[in-house]
């Protein structure tokens, strides 16, 4: 009995490290190629519902789908084009105020460099000179710009993989019941029992983290919006919107806003609303690690730990987006899991 309890150790052990190189080997080396058609089958996934009650009221598959698809893409292209436009003219305005806040500050530059030099002092950093403090500045910029250059260079390959996403989850939604009565065929007769657990698992886990990542972004939205307005910084609704949406890309969100605001209004002698947003955000990144955990855990029926390990585990392994990749991993594995503890 001892003996076949090793056995069975040993075997369970080798196949869950399996499992792990296999999710290694995937994220690392294959999910470039196969993520237009996984965001397509994710696409699907969403709208199946909305083509089925379509098809309710009479609808045939083909236009149900049509009618969804366009629907969700356009509800998109508004909201987009709507957040566009409200930093469209937020920018408008506050390039029409800097002529007038530069003329009626002759001087704020050479304030701005005595207040920072006074604050080198008083910390024992000695003082700096122009010509440093500039070439720090330079070098800051030029990251920046080789960023947004980076960005500007993929968006053409982003844009393909949406297009190549939506065109197949058209076909996925079109040809559904074949395409589930094809994969049942193939699938070994074994595994023909626990591929409806595993699907309806998964795919229920998956939804519950991009539910706990949409309520993490209202969150980061709102403690930010609601920060701002706490010290009453101008702009605030604007910036917490801003937050929120680029908290959707790993270690960004308010700190892309935030920093860059409270180093100018360092540089230009306001100490306090430095401070201020300094400590707004310092708020808001104590809320969402405290939130993270929890709201994922209970989304994907994780415990906090294994999500926290996840996160961990996905960010030293893939850098940033080890955000999503380590809780994805985590649910598909305790998709694995369960359905094994129920054969």
């Amino acid at each position: 009995m001892r003996t076949l309890n090793a056995s069975r150790y040993w075997r369970e052990f080798v196949l869950w490290a399996l499992l792990l190189l296999a999710a290694y080997a995937f994220w690392r080396w294959m999910a470039t190629y196969v993520l237009p058609f996984v965001l397509a089958g994710t696409l699907a996934w969403f709208v199946l519902p909305l083509v089925e009650r379509l098809e309710d009221f009479g609808l045939g598959r083909v236009w149900a789908v049509l009618l969804s698809l366009g629907g969700v893409m356009a509800t998109l292209v508004v909201l987009s084009g709507a957040i566009l436009l409200l930093l469209t003219a937020e920018l408008v305005q506050a390039s029409h105020r800097l002529p007038t806040y530069l003329k009626s500050r002759p001087f704020g530059i050479a304030k701005a460099f005595h207040e920072w030099n006074r604050l080198r002092d008083q910390l024992g950093l000695g003082r700096g000179s122009f010509s440093q403090e500039i070439n720090s500045l330079y070098r800051m910029l030029t990251v920046v710009v080789k960023s947004v250059g980076h960005l500007l260079v993929v968006l053409p390959e982003m844009a393909l993989m949406m297009v190549v996403a939506v065109v197949a989850a058209f076909f996925i939604l079109r040809d559904y019941p074949r395409i589930l009565t094809w994969m049942r065929r193939i699938s070994p007769p074994a595994l023909r029992r626990s591929m409806g657990r595993f699907t309806t698992m998964m795919a229920g886990g998956l939804w519950g983290y991009v539910r706990a990542e949409l309520a993490l972004v209202s969150l980061t939205a709102l403690t930010t919006a609601g920060g701002l307005l706490l010290i009453r910084a101008p702009y605030a609704v604007l910036v917490g919107l801003m937050a929120g949406l680029l908290d959707l890309v790993s270690f960004m969100g308010p700190t892309i806003v935030l920093v860059p605001w409270a180093a100018g209004a360092a540089v230009a002698g306001h100490w306090p609303l430095s401070i201020h947003l300094l400590l707004v955000l310092a708020a808001v990144a104590v809320v969402r690690q405290l939130s993270e955990p929890r709201l994922v855990g209970q989304g994907t029926g994780l415990h906090p730990l294994v999500v926290l390990f996840s996160l961990y585990m996905g960010i030293r392994l893939f850098g940033g987006v080890g955000v999503i990749v380590g809780p994805v991993t985590a649910v598909i594995l305790n998709a694995v899991r369960q359905v094994r503890d129920r054969a």
